[in-house]
C-alpha cells in the first residue's frame, strides 16, 4: 500500500491509543486526513480491531447531530495483512 496512507493509518492509531478512540471530525480536523472513512476501513481490512458507538450532539446551530466514535486497536503480532 500506498506509504502516505500508511502513514495516516499509523497517525489515526496513535491517536487512538493516545486519547482512547476518534470521530471522523477529530482525523479530519485534528490529523489532516482528508478520507478518515477510507483509512479506518483499510485498517478494519487489514485485520485491526475496529469498534464504534453512534454518539449525538447538539452542533452550534442548535441542531441534534449523529456522528460516529471509532476504537481501533492492533491486532495481535502476525495477524495484520
Amino acid at each position: 500500500m500506498n506509504l502516505a496512507k500508511n502513514t495516516q493509518r499509523n497517525r489515526i492509531l496513535r491517536y487512538c491509543q493516545e486519547y482512547g478512540s476518534i470521530t471522523i471530525r477529530e482525523a479530519f480536523e485534528k490529523l489532516h486526513i482528508n478520507s478518515p472513512s477510507k483509512r479506518i476501513s483499510e485498517m478494519r481490512l487489514s485485520g485491526y480491531d475496529v469498534s464504534s458507538e453512534v454518539e449525538t450532539r447538539i452542533n452550534s446551530a442548535g441542531e441534534e447531530v449523529r456522528y460516529k466514535r471509532y476504537y481501533i486497536y492492533e491486532p495481535p503480532k502476525g495477524e495484520t495483512s
